[in-house]
């Protein structure tokens, strides 16, 4: 038995707005109450969830850090995700598909979505012929996981002050080697940054280069310039914010410590902690390049977005630790990036120049 419903908004900043339930498979659409006008934006996520409670409970956080990324870069969109629950993931993913084509259609436009965990470019690609509510860079040479980490290298370039070609290699540890922090990992190494590697998969660390460590390594004792968490949510615990002799952390990974005052706690002893929304936006920036400027996505090269995704970052961490060091809060930093966005969407922009 199943079913399959169109949810009434709260009060909340987000909500469920659509959901498919069924014994063995549960969506959820999780976003604000907007329009096609600024349609929510945000990826699918599949997962073993204990329950549904779990998997909204998931999905209004997620749906809450896009919200806040999507102002702060000003994207034209509005902050959303889809959660999914299944017991056997990989089992479902056919009828996932289907369930979502008609849940972002019964929508009418107003939630777009793409890839997140446990879903792919070539699930993307399906949900694509099924509905015309994705942005997953399909058939373009552009890689939404490349671009998340090259917005993650204009971070790093902000807390250096200036560009890597400039400046001086120190040390870095780069915990998860997938798309998005092997992509960094290898810059760095590139760059002539002595670079540590933390990975569950081996082979996935030990690229040129690189000193991989083992999993069971204490890592968060080493003396390090950067710290770029690439892998989990709630990597950084009490104890390793406590030892962590670090002079800055990058992190693309959503949520990187398992409370957020180890964050300020890290900050007071002088440790620069970019916020993971700021860092981490390379993909929706390129979503908005792809829908608010289709005729110059359509032309443009893949180095060319990235470029234009790195320098965005990087002007807009740059603001935000200009503003720390005049003495404002996090939030208050945060507050006068996202004041400092234009009234149209950035993806106008990178058609403007191109």
């Amino acid at each position: 038995m199943s079913t399959s419903s169109i949810a009434t908004p709260t009060a909340t900043a987000v909500s469920v707005l659509a959901e498919h339930v069924s014994d063995h498979l549960s969506v959820f659409v999780v976003a604000e109450d907007t329009t096609t006008g600024r349609p929510a934006n945000g990826g699918l996520r599949l997962l073993n969830y204990p329950s549904d409670e779990a998997c909204i409970a998931d999905g209004e956080r997620l749906a809450g850090l896009m919200t806040h990324k999507h102002d702060l870069y000003g994207t034209g969109f509005a902050g959303g995700k889809i959660v999914a629950r299944a017991a056997e993931p990989a089992a479902v993913k056919e009828e996932l598909i289907s369930v979502t084509a008609a849940l972002l259609d019964s929508l009418d436009g107003s939630m777009i979505t793409g890839c997140d965990l446990n879903t792919s470019l070539e699930d993307m690609e399906r949900l694509t012929e099924l509905t015309p509510h994705v942005l997953a860079a399909v058939g373009s040479p552009v890689d939404a996981s490349a671009a998340t980490a090259h917005g993650t290298l204009g971070a790093v370039e902000a807390v250096l002050g200036e560009g890597l070609d400039d400046a001086r290699p120190g040390r870095a540890l780069v915990h998860g080697c997938g798309a998005v922090g092997g992509t960094v990992a290898r810059v760095l190494v590139a760059h002539g940054w002595t670079v540590f590697t933390v990975d569950v998969d081996r082979e996935r660390a030990s690229f040129a280069g690189a000193t991989p460590l083992p999993l069971d390594c204490p890592w968060w004792e080493l003396t390090l310039d950067l710290l770029l968490p690439c892998s989990i949510s709630g990597l950084i615990n009490v104890e390793m914010a406590s030892a962590l002799p670090v002079k800055a952390i990058v992190p693309a990974a959503n949520a990187p410590f398992q409370q957020p005052q180890l964050a300020d706690d890290l900050r007071r002893r002088g440790v620069r902690v970019l916020p993971d929304p700021l860092v981490n936006a390379g993909a929706v920036i390129a979503d908005s390049i792809e829908r608010f400027a289709p005729e110059a996505w359509k032309s443009a090269t893949a180095d060319e977005v990235y470029r234009f995704v790195r320098d965005a970052v990087r002007q807009r961490a740059t603001k935000f630790l200009a503003q720390r060091g005049d003495g404002l809060t996090v939030d208050a930093a945060l507050e006068r990036v996202t004041a400092g966005c234009g009234v149209d969407p950035i993806g106008l922009s990178f058609g403007e120049a191109a």
